[in-house]
């Protein structure tokens, strides 16, 4: 138990901090061997041998990281082609999202464009958005494309989701786009593929569902017994997670659980009515072993799912030990199997669904001196069961609660009240009924129907249950963004809550759990790079812009949020609130809309909605303001200010003198109205923001004169070269320009005629395509600007 543990922790420890301690070199290649040398020559076991294991597993796991995501050349130069190409691959596996998408991985044959071919060195797969049709593809399908090829790639903001290491955790090195499935051509038919015959059966079952039952309770349906999670609707699911219940809907030990109960049950009361097959052997040695096939097909026919294939691991495990009668101890079995799972793939460490299967699990088990006492144990059944069940929920749900946190920025209190309802009727009525509507189904269609849709009728019903309790205010789900310290406190004071309960702390709780709030206190209020001057963070939103001006006394102004032209990738929701999470922005004291344009509103919505903002400023009325705009500035009740014509001083900023500036001359366009501003920061230094104005707004905004010297430029509309940007710098010269641009964006910005000037002037200039987040502080000899690299701005 001890070395599995500690091969454990060393493993975690040396995954979880190798994407801050960088690229490995000779020195951990050297430790390495120091540490295995070291080991065969020590005389006897000993602790220094024990911390000799330790930092040799740790070493290899962080060595193995940086293996994973060592550069592949014939990977970098897809990636760098900005053509179309035409894709030929062969399908894996096919899943059906929300809407009429569809999303396929397949592994690539090849891949040319107009003037030569793509060799790999080794297999690369793709993952392919489709954006209309459905039920066409199955795995073993060879099929043609053409679409712009990406390689996964972060934006470079604090706190973001690592989509490039997602990916590669699901073996997926490239991803493409189709809108149609009429740009697919089917090459080749494998009709023997058994990933094809299962992928037939689960689309027939869908396709039944979608047509005898309405659209809510047949999504709901298939998400809880197809494994077609994603088929819900965004607002779905945000209910779902804020009664705490989406659980319930991702294929995972439960269903496995219940299908081996349902089996064991009816193979049971035929094994024992055969006399020479007890004779044989006894049931309990026999059965688990015949149930693993059957979970095996179920497993195949859900799409294989990382979820389900680690619950179908763990079934396997506890069968085997079961038919062996070797007791094993619960604990050990899921360390066991969580170290096995990360040395066959060490990227799920990152995967929320694997942090919460094993943290939920080992928090069951930690806590079991709470829910196994005495006193529970005495009670009547009925009275047990839900005491068991409201403590076993409320030690899964403590344990995920860092994760959840972490990984989903929310906290949902109704979860407790949730589960005790919605998990009973799920697990005994709900998913047992659907279970078998999917086992008659290829034999008697009809009697499977009423199945499905009384199946659907319970959890619609549960649905609105879940809506009726978050709608209660205390109980309503709080959306949360956290530094790193403190989610390390929460995840700490949770450990020792769970300590605690262990029969080696009695007579020291109080006091263990004393020292562990006034840790968890103090790392909660460790500030995260503290701002020391005033500093100005231009964020990576891809083609759009978004800066956060702070000063030393702790006031922040948000200009402009960004904005993809997607309608599923939310700027203020992906990107902006987790970095102002990573950066401890809790509260703003203002928010600036440059200009009325997607590239810079949309994402200041999800903004507006989930944090404290003490005003508004736009240079227009707020009735001549996007609606969506207008209706989340009215419902959070924000005091709206528009900008008068001119240079006006913000009042609110105690460092230095703030000016905006709103051009003078009406009628222009929607750039040319964008409001600038000004700081200056010291004798000699200030910096500009721009907006998006054009030849004629900057033309203003140099006849209206600019307050001050500026030694920092946030370049005109992205660098575009109709925006007077050479005779700005001309008039300015600043020490440095900033620039917020898209990776390898459609309008080739900041213009080659803008790099040309400022490379002519040698004047730096930094960019949010090529370095990400970047943030610019003054200090006493100008401005020392820094890009967000592991964790910090370096």
């Amino acid at each position: 138990m001890q070395l599995i543990l500690l091969a454990l922790t060393a493993t975690i420890s040396g995954l979880g901090l190798s994407p801050f301690l960088g690229p490995a070199g000779h020195f951990a290649w050297g430790v390495l061997v120091f540490c295995c040398v070291s080991l065969v020559i020590c005389p006897k076991p000993s602790r220094f041998v024990l911390l000799l294991l330790f930092v040799i597993i740790f070493t290899a796991a962080h060595l193995r990281y940086q293996d994973l995501f060592l550069p592949r050349d014939d990977l970098v130069k897809v990636a760098n082609n900005t053509h179309k190409m035409t894709v030929v691959g062969t399908v894996l596996a096919v899943r059906q999202l929300a809407g009429e998408r569809t999303q396929i991985d397949l592994d690539i044959e090849s891949l040319r464009d107009k003037t030569r071919h793509f060799d790999f060195k080794q297999d690369a797969r793709l993952r392919l958005y489709l954006e209309l049709g459905t039920n066409l593809f199955h795995p073993g399908d060879v099929l043609c494309f053409e679409s712009r090829v990406r390689q996964p790639r972060l934006f470079g903001t604090p706190g973001e989701f690592n989509w490039p290491r997602y990916l590669a955790g699901q073996g997926i090195e490239l991803t493409g786009w189709v809108q149609s499935a009429d740009q697919i051509e089917r090459l080749e038919q494998n009709r023997r593929h058994s990933g094809r015959i299962m992928n037939l059966w689960r689309q027939a079952v869908a396709a039944a569902i979608v047509q005898h039952l309405p659209q809510l309770p047949g999504e709901l349906t298939r998400a809880l017994i197809l494994g077609e999670g994603k088929i819900l609707s965004s607002a779905i699911r945000k209910t779902l997670s804020s009664a705490g219940i989406s659980h319930l809907f991702a294929i995972s030990g439960l269903h496995l659980g219940m299908i081996g109960l349902l089996c064991y049950r009816l193979l049971f009361h035929i094994y024992c009515r055969s006399q020479k097959l007890l004779e044989w052997q006894p049931p309990q040695k026999v059965l688990p072993l015949v149930i693993i096939p059957v979970l095996l097909v179920y497993l195949f026919f859900t799409g294989d799912a990382v979820a389900t294939r680690r619950a179908f691991a763990l079934f396997t495990l506890g069968a085997v030990f079961l038919v062996w009668r070797y007791y094993v101890n619960p604990l050990m079995l899921l360390a066991s199997l969580a170290f096995l799972s990360l040395l066959i793939n060490p990227l799920l460490l990152w995967q929320a669904s694997w942090q919460l299967s094993f943290c939920g699990a080992a928090g069951i088990l930690l806590a079991r001196p709470l829910w196994q006492t005495r006193a529970i144990l005495a009670r009547p059944g009925y009275i047990r069961y839900c005491a068991q069940l409201f403590l076993v929920t409320a030690a899964a749900m403590l344990t995920t609660l860092p994760l959840v946190v972490k990984h989903f920025h929310l906290l949902a209190p109704a979860g407790i009240l949730t589960n005790l309802i919605c998990v009973p009727i799920v697990t005994l009525v709900a998913l047992p009924v659907g279970l078998l509507g999917l086992l008659l189904f290829p034999l008697l269609p009809s009697a499977a129907l009423p199945l499905f849709s009384f199946c659907g009728v319970i959890l619609e019903q549960l649905l609105k249950l879940a809506e009726w309790f978050v709608a209660i205010p205390p109980l309503e789900g709080q959306t949360l963004f956290l530094s790193l310290s403190q989610h390390l406190a929460l995840a700490c004071f949770v450990a020792v809550l769970l300590m605690v309960l262990q029969p080696y702390f009695k007579g020291k709780r109080f006091l263990t759990l004393l020292v562990a709030t006034c840790l968890a206190i103090g790392a909660w209020k460790i500030p995260v790079s503290p701002v020391e001057s005033v500093s100005l963070t231009m964020f990576s939103v891809g083609q759009g812009e978004s800066l956060l001006l702070q000063n030393r006394a702790g006031q922040a102004v948000l200009i402009d949020g960004g904005g993809l032209y997607s309608p599923r990738f939310d700027v203020g929701e992906r990107l902006l609130a987790p970095a102002f999470g990573a950066l401890n922005i809790r509260k703003l004291d203002a928010v600036v809309l440059t200009h009325d344009h997607p590239d810079h509103r949309k994402g200041l919505l999800y903004i507006l909605a989930n944090f404290p903002v003490d005003a508004f400023y736009s240079g227009h009325d707020c009735a001549d303001l996007h609606p969506s705009l207008q209706e989340v500035l009215g419902e959070r009740d924000i005091s709206y200010r528009r900008v008068q014509w001119g240079w006006q001083l913000m009042p609110f900023w105690e460092n230095g003198d703030l000016l905006i500036h709103s051009p003078m001359r009406p009628g222009v366009s929607e750039n040319d109205a964008s409001l600038a501003m000004y700081l200056q920061v010291g004798a000699g230094e200030g910096l500009l923001l721009t907006g998006d104005l054009e030849r004629e707004g900057v033309r203003d905004l140099i006849s209206d004169t600019i307050p001050g010297p500026v030694s920092l430029l946030k370049l005109p509309h992205h660098g575009s070269r109709h925006s007077l940007t050479d005779t700005l710098v001309e008039r300015l010269r600043p020490q440095a320009c900033l620039v917020s641009v898209g990776y390898q964006n459609r309008y080739k910005l900041p213009a080659s005629e803008v790099l040309d000037d400022l490379r002519s002037r040698d004047i730096a200039l930094y960019r949010t395509d090529q370095a990400g987040t970047l943030r610019a502080q003054f200090r006493a000899d100008g401005w020392e600007i820094r890009q967000w690299q592991r964790g910090l701005f370096r």
